[in-house]
């Protein structure tokens, strides 16, 4: 067995006659927690899949793992700073030791390790269109540890010691996932992610029996003599001590280096529209322009001391989900009533999608060669439900869709719009492409990355410049530079954690609570409350959560107490949470399913299953301010009853006692 270890933790590898494969990896910290397991079939490090193309089209693949036969295994060690493991002479097909691999774990300098792999292919046939790496098998048995699982929107969700699926998955990066996961045992944890600055396309796998690696389509794949030699970025597996709160935090660590928060705080940003952080409440809608100025008249009256917005769809000329990206003309009205909106101190945000255009337009015909190719030739198509048309993702590195979309965004801000949401853009992963016409490489690679950033950025000028601000669905982190907000509109669950918002706050706003107006007050009130202490701007409520008094009040003083403390939930820093002196009580809850908040539902459609699960009666989340010079601990009561709550952060205690339903800010420094 063949080891590297640093102070932090130990990693275990099989001999060369087993091919090195990582057999598991120790957290150095109380009792030497193990992470890992050999299955019966030996254990694994990297796979590489390889393509060859006949002359026919045929497209032959072959694929290589760590225990393939080959001319030799060595290793080269280099010190305390880690090893090289080389694969000499591998076989492709019919051609002979004609491939060699390089993998590298090296140790940085925060005590975090960081893997890579190199693949040197002389084939004249065959060449590199994937990799898996590093494969790490069963980290932890099943229910056996804390899973910090990435989800939409938040970013994670945090199972104690249970089953996370039933089904293998695959995240996508870079959409609306965090590319990372991590495991905890009796605190002591395993952190898993790519910390990968120029956003490669990738995914994050993860098996049922806990298996995790990295796929990566490589640039050029299948392209003998022009595919590249690997996945070009590093992997970071390191040891945790505490919870998921020390994930969140070393993997902000690295984002606050990346090239998306490069322009600082928006506190401190010329281009950031500080109109969107001060907008506590959004509406969601599907209406023409005399209804959108009616429930914007009655949103107002509810709300009076709060600016209100209305995320618009109809605006244009189409129904919903068709005729993309052809919007124009717009509905009668539109510029009267953005312009109404606006005398209230009030947003309408029009709708557009930022990715499709709709395969039955006689358009596409004109431009179905800048759709995503798969690799087979054919142009991706999507559906969206039984009820709309199918639809292609356009190339973002292709010139004319750039053209296409910033000139329907910059019509709707020509209407007099303050504001635009860019659909999809944030919560659809980097797909591969195979288009030789679009002038990227062909597979995987930073193309699709870069060419939202180049769309975006025009975009984002453009409307920065009246003060306007863009938004797209989803958390996408890698446009945070070019798009100002985040809508989340993914079902919650009692299992979510803030994950983004502990990374990336005081660096871009997230907006929309999604919540049924017909669950009971309660839970509604659970619900919203929690949302709001993450730093979370409330709503995609639907119109008619207006004819209730009861959530209408609760949402008023929520909407009221956000912009009383601007200064740490749109600008400030969240630093984790308190943690109580006395046993918190669980509330059971229950949340009203997908179908029954879109903004389409009408009073007596079915609902869809519902969510249910449990809630602490009572939660309180650390700020630190934009100057970050104070702290506040913000506490909720969201029980029926007042309680007197002991709680204690950092080596101090504190006692405050809050009335039932009470929200109390409190001074720590």
């Amino acid at each position: 067995m063949e080891r590297l270890e640093n102070k932090s933790l130990r990693i275990e590898f099989a001999t060369a006659d087993e091919g090195f494969g990582i057999r598991r990896i120790l957290n150095k910290g109380a009792n030497d927690t193990p992470f890992g397991h050999v299955s019966t079939a030996g254990a694994s490090f990297w796979e590489a899949t390889f393509w060859n193309t006949t002359a026919t089209g045929e497209k032959l693949s072959v694929k290589l793992t760590n225990v393939s036969p080959c001319r030799g295994r060595r290793l080269e060690k280099k010190g305390e700073a880690g090893a090289t493991f080389i694969w000499d002479g591998l076989d492709l097909g019919d051609e002979k030791a004609v491939v060699t691999v390089r993998a590298t774990v090296r140790f940085a300098a925060d005590d975090t390790s960081k893997w890579s792999l190199e693949v040197q292919n002389q084939s004249a046939l065959y060449a590199l269109a994937e990799t898996r790496y590093p494969v790490l098998r069963q980290v932890a048995e099943s229910g056996e540890a804390d899973v910090l699982l990435p989800r939409p929107d938040l970013g994670a969700r945090l199972l104690p010691k249970r089953p996370w699926g039933e089904r293998d998955a695959y995240f996508g990066c870079m959409g609306y996932h965090p590319m990372m996961t991590a495991f905890f045992k009796d605190r002591r944890g395993l952190y898993f992610a790519a910390h990968d600055s120029q956003a490669r396309i990738k995914q994050l796998y993860m098996s049922r029996e806990n298996d995790l690696s990295f796929v990566t389509p490589i640039e050029n794949a299948g392209l003998p003599g022009k595919a590249a030699e690997g996945p070009r970025y590093e992997v970071t597996v390191a040891a945790l001590a505490g919870d998921w709160w020390s994930a969140a935090k070393l993997y902000r660590n690295w984002a606050l280096t990346a090239p998306w928060t490069a322009k600082g705080r928006i506190v401190e940003r010329a281009d950031y529209p500080k109109r969107i952080c001060q907008i506590p409440l959004w509406l969601n809608i599907h209406a023409y322009p005399e209804e959108v100025s009616e429930t914007m008249t009655k949103a107002h009256a509810c709300f009076p001391n709060s600016p209100v917005g209305i995320h618009w769809h109809l605006w244009q000329h189409s129904g919903h989900d068709v005729n993309y990206p052809e919007y124009f003309p717009e509905q009668p009205g539109v510029k009267e009533t953005l312009e109404y909106c606006h005398s209230l101190g009030c947003e309408a945000m029009p709708y557009v999608n930022g990715r499709l255009w709709s395969v039955n337009l006689l358009s596409y015909q004109l431009v179905k060669h800048l759709a995503v190719t798969n690799a087979d030739g054919e142009a991706r198509v999507e559906r969206y439900g039984t009820l709309t048309p199918p639809m292609s993702p356009m190339c973002p590195y292709t010139p004319q869709w750039d053209d296409v979309a910033n000139d329907f965004c910059s019509r709707v801000l020509d209407l007099g719009a303050g504001s635009i949401f860019i659909d999809q853009v944030g919560a659809c992963a980097g797909q591969a492409c195979f288009n030789p016409q679009h002038n990227h490489p062909l597979g995987g690679g930073t193309w699709y990355y870069d060419g939202y950033q180049a769309l975006l950025r025009k975009i984002h000028a453009n409307y920065a410049q009246k003060n306007a601000f863009v938004t797209t669905e989803g958390s996408g982190e890698q446009w945070m530079n070019v798009i100002d907000g985040y809508l989340q509109v993914t079902i919650r669950t009692p299992d979510d954690v803030p994950f983004f918002h502990a990374v990336y706050s005081g660096y871009t706003t997230y907006f929309c609570s999604p919540e049924n107006q017909d669950d009971d007050f309660k839970s509604f009130r659970a619900a919203q409350t929690r949302e709001l202490l993450w730093g979370q701007a409330l709503g995609w409520y639907h119109p008619l959560i207006l004819e209730q008094s009861d959530k209408c009040a609760l949402l008023k003083s929520l909407a009221e107490f956000r912009q009383a403390h601007l200064d740490y939930f749109a600008y400030g820093s969240l630093l984790g949470e308190v943690s109580f002196l006395d046993a918190v009580p669980e509330m059971p809850l229950t949340w009203l399913g997908r179908k029954a908040f879109f903004m389409w539902k009408v009073k007596d459609a079915p609902l869809s299953p519902t969510v249910e699960g449990h809630m602490p009666a009572w939660f309180g989340y650390v700020w630190r301010s934009a100057a970050g010079d104070k702290s506040m601990v913000f506490l909720a009561n969201v029980g029926d009853n007042a309680q007197t709550l002991r709680f204690a952060w950092e080596g101090q205690e504190y006692s405050v006692t809050l009335a039932a339903g009470e929200l109390r800010d409190w001074p720590l420094t």
